[in-house]
């Protein structure tokens, strides 16, 4: 007896909607719903302030690629004339804090959800997190917790510092507070 088999066209396939998004790259199931609508409205919003419709990618220096525009400047984005570099008329897209109006560094623009669009400066003064010891740097804590300092002479004579827990031979083994 012979087997029937199904065409692969007649078996309906299940398509995972994996959208990229415009702005970051990622796939919308890496998003919530509110941090996809503040992607999709920045990248819109930047859009409708030229007459080319495409996205483009650039990277500035050593930093992660980014979502760029032509600007009006720029006349064809199909044929390149002798002398026209798109690239010279690339503008890249960045997300703008909601208080103070500057841009947002890749985790405040990965975290746009949950502090409200705004950079992190804003959303400390927002929610009373002034203190002074938030912007001392990890470095200064540690000295500040008995971290030893002492002065060393390199092979040229210069002077220089050295941190550490340092024991003290005369004290048999003991660190010297």
């Amino acid at each position: 007896m012979k087997r029937k088999t199904k065409k692969l066209e007649n078996v309906p396939k299940l398509k995972l909607q994996t959208v990229p998004c415009m702005l970051c790259r990622l796939c919308q199931g890496e998003h919530s719903e509110e941090l996809w609508k503040m992607h999709k409205g920045t990248v819109e919003m930047a859009l409708s302030k030229t007459q080319h419709k495409k996205l483009w990618t650039m990277q500035i220096g050593f930093g992660p690629r980014c979502a760029a525009f032509l600007d009006n400047g720029y006349e064809s984005e199909t044929v390149v004339p002798s002398g026209l570099n798109p690239a010279e008329h690339l503008h890249p897209i960045y997300m703008s804090c909601t208080a103070c109006g500057l841009f947002l560094g890749s985790p405040e623009q990965e975290y746009a959800d949950m502090l409200g669009g705004m950079c992190l400066k804003c959303f400390r003064e927002l929610t009373d997190q002034t203190a002074y010891w938030y912007d001392i740097p990890p470095a200064r804590k540690i000295l500040k917790e008995g971290v030893r300092i002492r002065m060393y002479c390199d092979s040229k004579g210069k002077w220089h510092k050295l941190y550490g827990n340092f024991v003290d031979d005369n004290l048999g083994g003991v660190v010297n507070p």
